[in-house]
């Protein structure tokens, strides 16, 4: 008897229905009570005998209390859970209103320092083909005086094609 006791002891902790609290122990108790109360008026009614009508008041009061005790246990049990959420829906709340904002302005800023580093590579690049496209206009223009001060009314030269070529 021992050793069942003691398994279902156990198992009924495992499970978080073991009473702990004294309040939950004595309610636990006081129903036991009642319902002892309860078969042994009922038995006793049964066989006839009158001793079980004074036990009526015992079991409405013992009813009473039982219920009182349970709704106090029922109170603790959901304030527990609320809290419980509530605690959830704050750290929630919290990281929406405190780290969303930031990993935002992050990601804000990082995309502008992209866009930047795009234009700014343009820019570079940009600057590059005008200065090469300044430097092909005047050789252009070098070759073109230099030319035309050479065909000023003579023909054009072997050299001058060979120079052309070369340059």
């Amino acid at each position: 008897m021992q050793a069942s006791y003691r398994n279902l002891r156990l198992r009924l902790s495992d499970a978080g229905l073991w009473p702990t609290s004294k309040v939950a122990v004595t309610a636990w108790y006081l129903l036991a009570l009642e319902l002892l109360l309860a078969l042994v008026r009922t038995a006793s009614s049964a066989l006839g005998l009158r001793f079980g009508d004074s036990l009526g008041g015992w079991v409405i009061f013992l009813g009473l209390v039982v219920i009182l005790l349970f709704q106090i246990l029922a109170y603790r049990w959901i304030k527990q859970k609320l809290l419980w959420r509530l605690r959830n829906r704050l750290i929630v709340t919290y990281v929406f209103i405190g780290v969303i904002p930031v990993v935002l302005l992050v990601a804000l800023a990082l995309g502008s320092f992209y866009l930047f580093a795009g234009q700014f590579a343009t820019f570079i690049v940009t600057s590059e083909l005008n200065s090469e496209l300044k430097s092909l206009e005047a050789s252009n223009a070098a070759l073109t005086h230099q030319l035309v001060a050479q065909m000023d009314g003579n023909p054009m030269p072997a050299e001058a094609i060979k120079f052309l070529r070369e340059s």
